[in-house]
């Protein structure tokens, strides 16, 4: 049914039968398009116009138009049979209606063809003369244009255009496996119809023109404001008046390339996309499969170039009053078919969106309509904005992405330091465990005494208040008393990795200015006598610490987060998913395999024992063994895990490691994109709750975070107090669904970049939406209806391969 077009014609009053079956039989004499024929014989394929005779008309009789266009709806989804008649038209008779039902092959027909069958059966029933001619004579024309200079002209035309622009823009990136298709109708009425014929009228362009930069503006706004790609545009291919009264194929769907400038105003872009498509009328005659198989045996291009098409429909039947209606056949080949629809001249444009259902739900084409017409209309009345800055999401889709779904507010300590924190769990629970280490357990109290030695003899050596104390030690229990040391007395860390090359931990030590660099050789200079909490005066928007990033696009980058920073993250409010989970499912113990220098050691060594709970530090050599990593949780009898998805999935290679993870409660990752096999493994393998978590350093280990319960994977909402925005270029809102650059606002934003202003200015930025800064991660993402959302990748990690954008 794919090659199907179907439509029906209703006159009121009432004729004669015979009268109705002799007009349809005059139209089968008179058009020998409707009498082609294909056959195959060996491996040859012939196409045949076959003599005139008098075909059997079959007659439907219904009792209301309802019947009509339920039989309608299935008889255009049954397929043409290829070897057979390509064309049927059925008489239908209503009790105050009479007309026709019309289904042919798009290769004897198109819908210029549907209204002149329609057109003529009404004249040829008024006695009326009919004009038309043999389809034979342009498919002679058609033979001698192929050997000709103007299809050489034609043919480097579109060349050209590839050479301009080679990226094919998708509005769903589903993957298909069927060509089955629905449409969905909507109205546009007579007075916002007549708000379009002005304005058209009054800019001297067309309605089709208006419609094609209104999408051509609706991709720029959901496809990170895209300025160069392709839309598939129906045209006629009828030049002159004979072939506008002979019936058969003509119409092609060519590739329009759009060159919009986000700089311009949405006239100027419309002016351009209008002398665009006078262009592509003037070689409209170049088929669409000729241009893909230039562009492939050229360039190894493999895709089509286009996913959208726009056609626009007003092609009327003369005569009498007549109703139209377009049945649809369930199937197509491209995404997305938007036919604007004009053939009745009732006043009112239909809006036909013919969508593959595997692409689109019905929910997401009422979106793109309602989106597109929001645009459509703000541009009406303000065609001087640039495309970013016209209106493209409705008022409560707007609420919904910048409130609704940031709706996290939630109390936390924000006026207090990370270590005070530390001191009141330890002074309510002084004799629990607090760090399980390879050398020795230390409960709070005691783990806040050494802290406490270590604090003041930073301070007996003159640290002061926001200055930056490096560390470079073993997962020993000191490990965690020299971080509470430092932040006691009133610094902040620097975490370095033992295994950092010299160059790398002089680079970080020089760039971050850092007073003093704590190793394993000297410690001892560190440490006091003194083991009361120092009393320093400082406040949450102090720095906690200083991690510096792997510098994969660069030199490392140290960035600043402040103490309430921090405590927010470690609030275990219902507001944050993961952090209230260790509340109501009674957890004890994490297992630390988290190296010191990256932020994630803030969930080990921090969230637990701001929360109360147990941490069991695997050594250096521990954390990369499943056989001792299963030896310690079992021994400890650890409830928690966390770790990136890669590591999981490594260490699960070991058959010990398995049965350790057996009886853990939570289960965390993060870091890394998290796989549906993962979760099927550790859903098959653990009873464990398993979260996966999303954050960059710069804005506190964590931004959002879910429960994964099925083979759903997301990154889950924006987590306390953090508010996330999926914006395009311009800082715009990107529609539902819609990938844009995933940014972060709110209470887990950190100070910035150490001795960066270029990059702070370009990162933070002031937020457009609400108070503070907002980090621009330069992660892709899209929001889901349910306020959750999915991580696509790095936008600059994209990269285009023959058309296609991938990681």
């Amino acid at each position: 049914a794919i090659a199907v077009i179907c439509g029906s014609m209703l006159i009121d009053g009432k004729k004669n039968k015979p009268d109705l079956v002799g007009a349809v039989r005059e139209i089968f004499r008179l058009n020998d398009a409707l009498r082609i024929r294909i056959s195959k014989v060996n491996d040859d394929v012939f196409q045949t116009v076959g003599k005139y005779d008098e075909p059997d008309v079959e007659t439907l009789f219904f009792e209301n138009k309802s019947e009509l266009d339920n039989y309608a709806d299935d008889f255009a989804k049954v397929p043409l049979i290829l070897t057979g008649e390509l064309c049927v038209i059925k008489v239908v008779v209503l009790p105050e209606q009479y007309g026709i039902l019309v289904k042919l092959h798009h290769m004897v027909g198109d819908a210029w063809t549907l209204s002149m069958i329609g057109t003529q059966f009404n004249r040829i029933l008024n006695g009326e003369a009919v004009e038309c001619y043999s389809y034979t004579d342009y498919i002679d024309n058609e033979q001698i244009y192929l050997q000709g200079k103007r299809y050489e002209k034609d043919k480097e035309f579109f060349l050209e255009q590839f050479k301009k622009c080679d990226e094919v823009i998708y509005l769903s990136e589903k993957k298909i496996e069927t060509l089955n298709a629905r449409r969905k109708t909507f109205i546009i009425d007579c007075k916002d119809t007549k708000l379009i014929a002005d304005y058209v009228q009054q800019k001297n362009t067309s309605a089709f023109t208006l419609f094609t930069a209104a999408l051509a503006a609706y991709i720029n706004r959901t496809k990170m404001n895209a300025e160069k790609f392709y839309v598939g545009v129906a045209v006629l291919n009828r030049s002159g008046m004979k072939e506008k009264n002979t019936m058969g194929m003509f119409v092609n769907t060519v590739p329009m390339l759009i060159e919009l400038d986000n700089d311009k105003s949405f006239e100027d872009n419309m002016l351009g996309i209008q002398k665009s498509a006078f262009s592509i009328f003037r070689h409209q005659k170049f088929n669409y499969g000729d241009v893909l198989t230039e562009i492939r045996k050229e360039y190894g291009f493999t895709e089509r170039l286009y996913d959208v098409i726009i056609s626009y429909q007003n092609a009327s039947i003369i005569g009498e009053d007549i109703e139209t209606t377009w049945y649809h056949s369930g199937s197509q080949n491209e995404s997305l078919q938007i036919h604007i629809d004009d053939r009745d001249n009732k006043g009112i444009f239909r809006i036909h969106y013919d969508y593959s259902i595997e692409k689109f739900t019905e929910h997401e084409i009422d979106s793109i309509h309602e989106h597109l017409c929001n645009l459509l209309f703000d541009a009406l009345k303000n065609d001087e904005k640039k495309i970013y800055e016209l209106d493209v999401l409705p008022a409560d889709e707007k609420q919904k992405l910048l409130f609704e779904f940031n709706d996290t507010a939630a109390d936390y300590p924000r006026d207090k330091c990370i270590h005070q924190l530390f001191e009141e769990q330890a002074a309510k629970m002084p004799d629990d465990v607090a760090v399980i280490a390879c050398d020795k357990t230390l409960t709070y109290d005691e783990l806040n005494k050494l802290a406490n030695k270590i604090a003041n003899g930073l301070i007996k050596k003159g640290i002061g208040r926001n200055e930056i104390v490096a560390f470079a030690l073993p997962r020993n229990s000191y490990l965690i008393a020299v971080i509470f040391g430092i932040l006691k007395s009133g610094a902040a860390y620097l975490p370095i990795d033992l295994d950092y090359p010299q160059d790398r931990i002089d680079y970080m030590i020089n760039d971050s200015n850092a007073k003093y660099f704590i190793t394993d050789n000297n410690l001892n200079e560190f440490v006091a006598d003194n083991e009361d909490n120092p009393n320093v005066e400082m406040l949450s928007d102090d720095y906690c610490y200083c991690i510096y990033t792997s510098g994969t696009t660069g030199k490392p980058k140290g960035t600043f987060i402040r103490h309430r920073n921090l405590a927010n993250f470690c609030n275990s409010n219902e507001r944050n998913n993961y952090q209230h989970s260790l509340v109501t499912n009674h957890v004890t113990r994490l297992i630390s395999t988290s190296k010191c220098c990256f932020d994630a050691f803030g969930v080990d060594y921090a969230l637990f024992l701001l929360n109360g709970l147990s941490l069991v530090l695997a050594s250096d050599d521990e954390i990369s063994s499943s056989v001792d990593l299963a030896r310690l949780i079992d021994e400890h009898n650890v409830d928690v895990i966390q770790s990136t998805p890669s590591t999981i999935k490594a260490l699960c290679e070991n058959r010990n490691y398995i049965k350790a993870i057996k009886n853990a409660k939570i289960i965390l990752s993060a870091a890394e994109n998290f796989t549906l096999d993962l979760y099927i493994f550790l859903s098959q393998n653990s009873s464990a709750k398993v979260f996966n978590g999303y954050g960059p350093s710069e804005t506190t280990i964590g931004a959002s975070i879910g429960e994964i319960t099925s083979c759903d994977i997301t990154i889950g909402k924006p987590m306390a107090n953090v508010q996330i925005y999926i914006l395009d270029k311009y800082n715009n809102p990107v529609p539902i669904g819609q990938v844009g650059e995933l940014c972060i606002a709110g209470d887990g934003v950190g100070a910035g970049y150490l001795n960066r202003p270029k990059l702070n200015d370009e990162k933070f930025v002031d937020n457009p939406f609400g108070c503070g800064k907002i980090y621009k991660t330069g992660d892709l993402a899209y929001w889901r209806k349910d306020g959750k959302i999915v991580y696509v990748g790095r936008n600059d990690f994209q990269v285009k391969i023959r058309g296609l954008r991938i990681e």
